[in-house]
């Protein structure tokens, strides 16, 4: 009988501590819950939605404004890198909506279209990032006229068109329009002493000043490359 009342009273004071146990567990948990929603509350939330780079990348210590001078911050790493007429312009004429992911999709988003849909609301079946005046019909105007072949082809269309005249680019026929600095500077051989031809493929290709050949042999000129802007 002894026994029995043994095993009833360790039983009582195990149910006891367990429940001391469970309920401070509880509160403990209650509490933690309680800071959380303090910190949470307290915390400063970002005005540009889920952006995943820190604040201090594009922000000073001294407040939101003025940015920092240079944003270490990529387009290029986002679904839409930025190329041709899109770089010069300001983030807001496109994120007018401070959550940079809130934003238009498509060229009608931002673009108006003064052909009042006649060809569709897809701008780039005609026109290239480089500007609304350059159309993918110009580009191949401009291959059966002058293809863009070597180093022409890595240039920008202002790098050689340098006015733009009744939303047309102005027609450079000859070598010299874009290239005659390089042909006064070049000094060995001396062009302007030596009275070459300011048709520079003559002598060199598209690819490079490098390389050149002879007029009349058509020969390398080895030893003698073509130095332009103090560079050999």
């Amino acid at each position: 009988m002894q026994a029995i009342e043994n095993q009833a009273r360790g039983s009582a004071a195990l149910k006891y501590v367990f429940t001391r146990i469970l309920c401070g567990t509880a509160l403990l948990l209650v509490l933690c819950c309680s800071i959380s929603a303090v910190d949470q509350r307290n915390a400063t939330v970002s005005p540009h939605g889920p952006l995943g780079i820190p604040c201090e990348n594009c922000h000073t210590a001294a407040g939101w404004s003025p940015l920092r001078d240079h944003l270490e911050f990529s387009h290029d790493k986002t679904h839409f890198p930025l190329r041709g007429g899109h770089e010069k312009v300001a983030c807001t004429q496109c994120h007018a909506n401070p959550v940079f992911t809130d934003v238009g999709k498509n060229c009608s988003d931002c673009h108006a279209d003064i052909h009042l849909r006649k060809f569709g609301a897809d701008c780039a079946q005609c026109h290239v990032v480089a500007g609304w005046f350059t159309t993918k019909q110009q580009v191949r105007n401009h291959n059966n006229l002058f293809p863009l072949l070597g180093a022409h082809a890595a240039v920008e269309c202002e790098a050689c068109h340098k006015a733009v005249v009744g939303g047309q680019y102005r027609v450079l026929p000859y070598c010299s329009a874009c290239h005659l600095t390089e042909f006064k500077k070049a000094t060995n051989p001396n062009h302007v002493a030596q009275g070459f031809s300011q048709t520079c493929d003559m002598c060199h290709s598209q690819d490079s000043w490098f390389g050149a050949v002879s007029p009349q042999s058509r020969i390398p000129v080895l030893g003698h490359g073509v130095v332009v802007g103090g560079r050999r």
